[in-house]
């Protein structure tokens, strides 16, 4: 599992193919996470609760 912001779907990628994974699940916030206050980043992260847990127990 990699969480990586929009803008850095392509690198995620490439990453995942050249380690030799590339059926590891991404998920994929809008940028920016830095800089935001902790409600801000909360919020962004329960959003993708679902997602982070489906991509940790897919076989």
């Amino acid at each position: 599992m990699t969480v990586c912001t929009h803008l850095f779907t392509k690198l995620g990628n490439v990453e995942r193919r050249s380690l030799g994974m590339p059926e590891l699940p991404l998920v994929i916030p809008q940028h920016p996470l830095g800089g935001l206050q902790v409600d801000a980043v909360t919020k962004k992260a329960d959003q993708l609760l679902d997602h982070v847990i489906a991509g940790l127990v897919q076989p």
